[in-house]
Formats: structure tokens, C-alpha cells, sequence
């Protein structure tokens, strides 16, 4: 077996930064240590923070020649690089609490150096060296606020690593939005306005008129979607319905604990006309979730388009959240993800 140990032994190393005295990645053989991968950049709007600096014949870098190559590919703007670990070949296991927080002080240093606008954090070591959070498949895509002891402030957009993408190219097309959806909106500035707003029907009255306005609009196709009380539909009730138009929302209390409708038979058969109408189009996002609580009360829901299944037809690679679809389709109307 090949031994790092010879290989390293006698190789003059960069570890004598007093601010990193007590971390015990030092104490592992390394080609080099507390490398300052910043100290020849220059401010940049932009900066693609890797997971730790990587050694190569020559000197270190960021990013492998492969993840560069994919980061341009995807990001028509100017960028910087820099790694969120100072020390080649470490991964989340070698980080412990102490090492994080010595480590963050060069951290700091980087992007006092940068005065980024946008921070691309590139996995979920970066993630957890900028926020102290972990989870990069739930954050990513997200906006986070971010400064430094000094004082400088930026936004964090966490993305999937670009090693990950290579290995698995089915996170190409949430990578290439991120990393899209980050530049429009935090270098470019492009924001819309959202004018969203919505109708909440609490007396019997709104509801019949309603319900018969919708029954006379055949052939057209609403949005629906429901809030329980818990995930099993034997034990568990619809709160609120909200049915949806293309220019409307309206929202109906069922189970909620405000509802003037708790006691009163009437809303379901009101809900019944509208579901199982089959002139009406209902798109819901996992309908096999809504339908089994529709069921439980008698409803047959018919003519139903679910946006899950459909946009596996589309890509079945991509993830088919919920969220995931929004931030997709509709990134540019989110203020906050």
C-alpha cells in the first residue's frame, strides 16, 4: 500500500499561522497547510466558495479543471473563487467545532478581501463553515444573510457542489436554476412584484355563491390544495380549503378552529358539487395525499391533474417538491425562499 506518510515527510508546509495554532488538522500529514488562497484576489461581486483548497502539481486551487469548467458553463458573470477550509483534503468529519471556528477567521478574511455581493456556497461543508447549518439539499436554492466580524455583509445562496453534479448529473438542472436565479436577482437586481392575495369565505352564503360561479366557468382548470390536521386521513381532518383561478384564491375555514362551518354539514356538500364536477379541471401537487382526506368524507374527486406526476413526465430526474417546483418555475415572484 502507498505510504502519504513518505510521500509528505520533509515537505515544507504553510502551517505556521499563529491563528491557526490548536487545530488539529495540522496535526495530519498534508502536501500543505493554512494555504491563503485569497491573498492575490480582487473584489468580485461574486464568489464560489469550495468545500477545502485542493492540492495540484504546481500549486492549489478551488475547484478541480472538470468543476471550473461546469461553474462557467453555468455563470455568464464575473467570479472569484476560494475554498471555505484552508487545508487540502478535508472533509466534514475532520472539522470539529474548535477546527470550524479557527478556520473562520480566514473565512472572514476572504471575503473581507472580496466584498462579495453574492456568496455561491458550494456544498454542505461550505454551508456549514458560512451559516453553521447543515443540509444542503433542503437549503440550496435558498437566500441567506451573512457578514463578517468586520462588518461586511453579502447574500449566501447555497448550491449543490459541483463534484456532486458531475457524479450525478441528474442535480444539473436545480444547479444551473441556483446558480441563474442567484444571479438575476442578487447581481442583476431583477425583482417582480408580487401582487398575490387572497379571499377568505366565512359564512355559508359566499360559499353556495361561489361554488355556483365556478360550476358555470366548464372546461376550466383551478388549482386546489388542502391543510389537515395531521398526515393519516382516518384519524386526522381537512382545516382549510383554497381553490384557485388564474386572477383569485379563495380560502375556506372546514376543520380550522376558527371556522363557522365546524358544525355545519352543508360546507362538504358544497365542496362535493365543486370536486366532483367532471367539467372542472382540480390540479393539486401529490393528489393521492388530498384525495385520500376528500374520500374520507365522501368526496370522489374526478377530472384531477397532479403537477408530481406530470413533472416527472417532464424530467424524472429533477427533484418533485413542492418547493422545488416553485423555485423552479416561479423563482423570480419569491422574495424570500
Amino acid at each position: 500500500m502507498f505510504d502519504l506518510t513518505k510521500l509528505y515527510a520533509g515537505h515544507k508546509t504553510q502551517a505556521d499561522n499563529p491563528l491557526c495554532a490548536g487545530c488539529s488538522i495540522l496535526e495530519k500529514e498534508k502536501p500543505c497547510h493554512s494555504v491563503m488562497d485569497y491573498d492575490a484576489l480582487e473584489q468580485c461581486s461574486t464568489l464560489f466558495l469550495s468545500d477545502c483548497i485542493k492540492y495540484r502539481a504546481g500549486g492549489v486551487v478551488s475547484f478541480s479543471k472538470p468543476e471550473m469548467d461546469l461553474i462557467r458553463e453555468c455563470y455568464t458573470g464575473k467570479f472569484v473563487t476560494a475554498a471555505s477550509v484552508k487545508c487540502p483534503s478535508v472533509g466534514e468529519a475532520d472539522m470539529t467545532p474548535n477546527n470550524m471556528n479557527l478556520c473562520r477567521v480566514h473565512l472572514d478574511a476572504t471575503i473581507d478581501k472580496i466584498k462579495p455581493t453574492l456568496i455561491f456556497a458550494c456544498g454542505n461543508l461550505a454551508l456549514k463553515m458560512l451559516l453553521k447549518k447543515s443540509g444542503i439539499t433542503n437549503k440550496r436554492g435558498r437566500a441567506f444573510m451573512y457578514a463578517t466580524s468586520a462588518g461586511h455583509g453579502c447574500t449566501v445562496v447555497p448550491i449543490y457542489h459541483p463534484y456532486a453534479v458531475i457524479k450525478e448529473p441528474r442535480h444539473l438542472t436545480l444547479f444551473k436554476t441556483d446558480i441563474q436565479n442567484g444571479y438575476e436577482k442578487y447581481i442583476l437586481g431583477k425583482k417582480s412584484e408580487n401582487s398575490f392575495s387572497y379571499q377568505t369565505l366565512m359564512n355559508m352564503e359566499d360559499v353556495v355563491k361561489l361554488i355556483s360561479e365556478l360550476r358555470m366557468m366548464q372546461g376550466q382548470v383551478f388549482g386546489v390544495d388542502i391543510e389537515t390536521t395531521g398526515l393519516n386521513f382516518l384519524t386526522d381532518d381537512i382545516m382549510t380549503l383554497a381553490i384557485s383561478s388564474r386572477d383569485n384564491t379563495w380560502v375556506i375555514p372546514l376543520n380550522h378552529k376558527d371556522s363557522p362551518f365546524k358544525d355545519d354539514p352543508r360546507i362538504f356538500e358544497q365542496v362535493k358539487l365543486f370536486m366532483e364536477d367532471p367539467n372542472l379541471g382540480k390540479v393539486l401537487h401529490n393528489s393521492k395525499f388530498d384525495l385520500k382526506f376528500f374520500l374520507n368524507k365522501g368526496i370522489h374527486t374526478r377530472n384531477v391533474w397532479d403537477t408530481k406526476v406530470m413533472h416527472h413526465i417532464i424530467d424524472e430526474n429533477m427533484p418533485k417538491s413542492l418547493m422545488d417546483l416553485v423555485k423552479y418555475y416561479f423563482s423570480s415572484e419569491l422574495e424570500k425562499l
